[in-house]
């Protein structure tokens, strides 16, 4: 890779270790698809955004679906260590409020998927989408585990749980959110939190929401 010696306006070259190297050219690829979506980021125009040819942007990412599973990749390992670090590790936490805190981590993590970079996902990116896909199934099951206990006596547990994936799976629809005009973060903790007062033994309190919308 050669580096331009002059510095061009709005332009960083990139420098350091492959896998720095790699992180650079993930972070600008995330940040233009947060706000054009996928198919709206040129692979030639980001490889001159970050001085390198694209040759060398395309040994390291040979496709943007390899780009965007990237993206997935990280949003999974970022949603993971939400989750570790919401995790009361004294064990004073339980039940409703343990499953609370790890709705925090899911809202948090999902209002960081642009809806547009969702919807092209969705629609152009079959690979990444169903790696997507997959993440949220598992997420769903560990917090299905959390919650059992925690169910109405007379509720049939499988129903019970099967509304709330219904829930899940209209929050986290991009439009969703837009319609009520409130952030994704505050859509999925208050959907949650009906939820609850219906089926769950014992209520918890969401924690007061600061902020403004979140796309």
């Amino acid at each position: 890779m050669v580096l331009a010696k002059k510095r061009r306006k709005g332009g960083r070259p990139v420098r350091g270790a492959p896998d720095q190297v790699s992180k650079q050219i993930l972070d600008a690829f995330s940040s233009r698809a947060k706000h054009v979506g996928i198919r709206g980021v040129m692979m030639v125009e980001l490889a001159t955004d970050l001085r390198m040819s694209a040759a060398t942007l395309y040994k390291r990412f040979p496709s943007k679906e390899a780009l965007a599973m990237a993206c997935v990749d990280r949003w999974a390992h970022e949603l993971g260590a939400s989750e570790a670090a919401k995790r009361d590790p004294t064990g004073r936490r339980v039940g409703f409020e343990q499953f609370m805190h790890w709705v925090d981590a899911w809202a948090e993590a999902n209002a960081a998927l642009s809806p547009v970079f969702r919807r092209d996902l969705e629609s152009d990116y079959p690979v990444a989408w169903r790696r997507y896909r997959q993440v949220v199934s598992e997420r769903k099951k560990r917090g299905a585990a959390l919650l059992r206990p925690l169910l109405k006596p007379d509720l049939h547990k499988d129903v019970a749980l099967a509304v709330l994936d219904l829930i899940f799976t209209a929050v986290l629809d991009p439009e969703f959110a837009d319609r009520l005009q409130v952030s994704r973060r505050d859509a999925i903790r208050m959907a949650v939190s009906i939820w609850a007062g219906g089926a769950l033994e014992r209520r918890g309190k969401l924690r007061s929401i600061k902020g403004g919308r979140d796309g």
